[in-house]
């Protein structure tokens, strides 16, 4: 079972406040269906804009490094570039934030509700990354040259194939699926939501969004402090825009 904690970033609050859990695992979960396109345009349908925030650099990150499920803080430029993704929602109107429960994505959550007035929000560990097993806190050629024949296994099916205790994408982008299905169905989200998370889960859910091939999976660049957004109805969803990075905020339209 997996649960989302109601979070506050005010020091003298309660932290936890509400607990509410949901199968990962179950029947599979359909996020979009296939409709004509006069029906996916109906007007009466309410829109939710979700914007997919990438945490800030971490120690790991800058040298290339697998982070996965290795709970890890930002690093000096991390947390610089928290403020400055912080600083883009500013004046923007947002209801609910979501944020990973790994200390990157909180630590940049925490940036965001401060700069937005905004001091409860939700921690959900449905938006964990991709489990990475044996081969975090590894480079991919540390992998090569330590374990090839686990290597070549990956390269020959990357979509499939699983670190040692980890998962697969498509397992992965699976349980996010379920994580985003739950967060839209089963809270009050608004029409404005936030997600601080990670690379593998902002790829994950633009995929699941627009029902992509999971086999599209490392197609999608999603770099650090990075904003993505999705809009999202019940019958329709639309990528406005992916992977802007501070230099580029100015570029997108809230």
């Amino acid at each position: 079972m997996g649960c989302a904690l109601l979070w506050t970033t005010e020091p003298t609050a309660a932290k936890h406040v509400q607990e509410v859990k949901f199968p990962y695992a179950g029947s599979k979960v359909t996020i979009r269906y296939n409709k004509p396109m006069v029906d996916l345009l109906d007007s009466s349908e309410q829109i939710k804009q979700i914007y997919l925030v990438r945490h800030g650099e971490t120690s790991a990150t800058d040298k290339g490094r697998i982070c996965g499920n290795s709970d890890i803080g930002l690093n000096a430029e991390g947390l610089e570039q928290a403020e400055l993704v912080a600083a883009w929602f500013y004046d923007m109107p947002v209801d609910s934030i979501f944020s990973s429960p790994l200390l990157r994505a909180v630590q940049t959550a925490d940036a965001i509700a401060k700069a937005i007035n905004k001091p409860t929000y939700f921690k959900h560990s449905g938006l964990v990354e991709k489990k990475e097993g044996d081969w975090e806190g590894k480079t991919y050629w540390e992998i090569r040259d330590e374990q090839p024949k686990q290597w070549e296994k990956w390269s020959k099916d990357p979509i499939n194939y699983a670190a040692p205790n980890g998962e697969s994408v498509k397992d992965f982008v699976a349980r996010i699926g379920r994580a985003l299905n739950d967060i839209i169905n089963n809270y009050d989200t608004g029409n404005r939501i936030i997600l601080t998370t990670h690379a593998g889960v902002i790829r994950a859910v633009i995929m699941n969004a627009l029902n992509i091939p999971v086999e599209n999976f490392y197609r999608i660049e999603v770099p650090v402090a990075s904003v993505s957004k999705v809009d999202w109805s019940e019958s329709f969803a639309s990528l406005k825009f992916c992977g802007l990075t501070p230099e580029e905020y100015s570029l997108a339209l809230a």
